[in-house]
């Protein structure tokens, strides 16, 4: 189900009633990354006792879970070995780790020594901090497990060189096996968007986070150093108003996806006016018609050209081309001819029914004509543009050479820049799709799978957005507004649907006819089946 992201800042205020209270959330905290820890060594070596885990420690809370945490393993039969980074740390799990059996490396920095009589020896302290270094190297060459408890929400950005020159030292050794499990507590230490100094920085194969979804863990640019995220519930309370983005995946389409009511009729369930192709791209046409006839949705208009009209029908002799009302349309798709576009925008004169422009149509947003205070500004917009296509909008609507490389380089800050910009809610597609609302708000659908990159792909996404659109502006036409961030859920779902048909599809033909079975089952079995 949703699981919505606040800033770290939101979390920590969270915690400080719980805090005040008494309640001992690193006690929760690191029961459950033990319980986690054990099933991955459960899973990797088939059992606990023996294993051999590594912690790297902190001075803040977060190193306090995870020597917690490695005290349980301890106890269950693992050997704990401890690195500590800093002249403090969190000194009851230290504590704890030690009577449980860990042995504690003190690995110094350049301006510390490990051990005081070599200094008052008169020797240098180097030669100590390469024997250490050494020790500390041999321990990673032999883990099961690696805990990253350096630093957390608080830490600040650039991991001190003793430290940053380990891990490069440990990358390039062949020390991070593929039988090994790196797991960075709550957030890896140094987490940052950007590759620079990557080869200094944790790259965890899990991120066990506590509380709440961090919204710096799901920027689709950390991905490679967050691996998989995992959230633990400590009993926090959040409130979704406080949130900058949700994340939605296969349960909220099973959830959420608008079913047909007992007493329902085909203009409840909402009609989907499609202008889609062109004599030059006629199939973008019939992808785009198909995608909504087989979403569900009550009805169908073609508002293309004849020639359009006739390639559908001869599909789908249910689609028609007769005027009349409509809660959604979309434009754009295979580049429809300007006569048509212009009866279209004509038609929409004077009400508030949503539309999705993809492709061609996305040159209208920001035009003379298309500016705020006429039709676009009227009704809900969705913006369906690759990072190419959000490159030329941006460059038109900011008055700046914007390129598809700096799109792709901030997905999530040009989509909401973008939203921000236009005043619509803003899809960009890519391997990791972002919807970004004018208010900064972003849905990210769980990635989808590689078939999608083909094309006519986009050409279906757009037409089950639109029978979504239809169909939740048809339940709440007569409300003032729809609120964005309830549009921008929906058209997550799209997203979804999309996702669940790819995984059954290897081309745009395919694609479409599978979006039948995805909503089949969706409507009649309650669930997509995978």
């Amino acid at each position: 189900m949703s699981v919505f992201a606040s800033p770290s800042t939101v979390i920590v205020e969270a915690e400080r009633p719980l805090l005040d209270a008494g309640v001992d959330l690193m006690a929760r905290a690191s029961r459950a990354l033990a319980h986690f820890c054990a099933d991955v060594l459960r899973e990797s070596r088939g059992q606990i006792f023996g294993s051999r885990v590594c912690v790297f420690a902190g001075p803040g809370n977060n190193a306090g879970d995870a020597l917690f945490a490695a005290a349980a393993l301890a106890r269950r039969g693992a050997h704990i070995t401890v690195v500590t980074f800093f002249e403090r740390t969190h000194e009851e799990g230290l504590a704890a780790a030690r009577r449980a059996g860990a042995g504690v490396i003190a690995f110094p920095s350049s301006d510390e020594t490990a051990d005081p009589s070599v200094e008052a020896a008169g020797q240098c302290s180097a030669e100590a901090g390469a024997h250490l270094r050494a020790d500390v190297l041999r321990e990673l060459s032999r883990s099961d497990l690696i805990l990253d408890g350096i630093l957390g929400t608080g830490g600040r950005r650039g991991l001190p060189e003793h430290i940053a020159s380990l891990i490069r030292d440990w990358r390039h050794s062949n020390g991070t096996s593929t039988t090994q499990t790196l797991i960075a507590v709550d957030i890896p230490s140094d987490l940052s968007p950007t590759e620079a100094g990557s080869e200094d920085r944790i790259h965890a194969d899990h991120t066990v986070t506590f509380g709440g979804l961090k919204a710096e863990l799901i920027d689709p640019r950390v991905a490679a150093f967050t691996g998989t995220v995992h959230l633990v519930d400590i009993g926090l309370e959040l409130h979704e108003d406080q949130a900058t983005a949700e994340v939605v995946d296969a349960d909220d389409l099973n959830a959420d996806f608008p079913r047909p009511q007992a007493d329902g009729h085909k203009y409840s369930r909402g009609v989907v006016g499609i202008l889609a192709g062109s004599e030059e791209y006629p199939g973008a046409g019939v992808l785009t018609t198909t995608s909504a006839v087989n979403c569900g949705v009550g009805m169908v208009r073609s508002l293309g050209s004849q020639m359009v009209a006739e390639y559908v029908i001869g599909l789908h002799a249910e689609v028609v081309t007769a005027s009349g009302r409509m809660n959604a349309v979309v434009m754009g798709p295979g580049n429809p001819e300007d006569e048509y576009v212009h009866a279209c925008v004509d038609a929409l004169a004077n009400t508030n029914v949503p539309v999705v422009l993809d492709a061609g149509a996305l040159d209208m947003v920001g035009r003379a004509e298309s500016v705020k205070g006429t039709w676009l500004a009227e009704r809900p917009v969705v913006l369906t543009p690759h990072a190419g296509e959000l490159a030329r909008l941006l460059s038109r609507l900011l008055g700046e050479i914007i390129t598809s490389s700096r799109i792709n380089a901030d997905p999530i800050g040009w989509a909401q820049r973008a939203a921000q910009s236009s005043g619509c809610i803003v899809l960009l597609k890519g391997h990791q799709t972002v919807i970004a609302a004018p208010d900064g708000f972003c849905v990210l659908p769980e990635v989808g799978p590689a078939s999608l990159a083909t094309a006519g792909s986009g050409d279906v996404l757009a037409g089950i957005i639109g029978a979504l659109v239809a169909t939740f502006h048809a339940k709440h036409q007569h409300e003032p507004a729809l609120p964005e961030r309830e549009l921008a859920h929906i058209v997550g779902l799209g997203v979804l649907v999309h996702n669940a048909a790819g995984r059954r599809a290897v081309n745009a033909g395919a694609l479409a006819d599978a979006v039948a079975e995805v909503a089949g089952e969706l409507i009649h079995k309650g669930s997509v089946i995978e």
